[in-house]
């Protein structure tokens, strides 16, 4: 074999390896919700996306505040102008290194595994730790899910007293990937 040859199967082994060890989604889905005794609240968005590097455990979200769909057109125009500034703070970010051994070649479902990271939201990052499940699929792709919750407070995201009974000071945070 010609040292050519070798060359380009060395190099091709190595970017193999390397893309096997970054699983990414540009469709994770996280909805979040507040709930008083005045009124629900619930969005969604479907375009976080996130990279999951399985050599260093660690996993990376990244959404555009202004991806949130709200059941009323009002609430969404209030959610990014009033509350999130999304013109001046755009996107919410999480990233976390997982805290337990994942076997990632092996069909298996990881329940209440630790992720410590930190958010920025609002322009204000704060350290978060979250539980997930991590579920190893047989096409060796990756799903997270997660259930947390965020307090406003944490990220100054200001509710005006006029509202107040309206929205939670604690924010139901729900968040689905599935890696490839």
């Amino acid at each position: 074999m010609n040292k050519s040859l070798t060359l380009l199967l060395v190099l091709l082994t190595v970017a193999v390896t390397q893309a096997q060890e970054k699983l990414i989604t540009r469709t994770g889905v996280i909805t979040f919700s507040s709930e008083t005794s005045m009124e629900n609240i619930e969005a969604t968005s479907s375009q976080a996306a996130s990279i999951f590097d399985t050599s260093k455990n660690v996993i990376a979200f990244n959404v555009l505040l202004k991806s949130f769909k709200f059941e009323k057109a009002l609430m969404e125009e209030h959610f990014n102008e009033k509350y999130v500034h999304s013109d001046k703070y755009p996107a919410a970010k999480f990233k976390g290194t997982i805290d337990q051994d994942i076997d990632l070649n092996t069909v298996q479902v990881y329940n209440d595994v630790t992720i410590s990271g930190s958010m920025i939201l609002h322009g204000v990052t704060s350290p978060k730790t979250v539980k997930a499940v991590i579920e190893v699929m047989e096409d060796k792709s990756v799903k997270v899910t997660s259930d947390f919750k965020i307090t406003l407070a944490t990220y100054k995201v200001e509710i005006p007293s006029l509202v107040k009974d309206k929205i939670s000071a604690d924010i139901d945070v729900n968040l689905e990937a599935n890696y490839k």
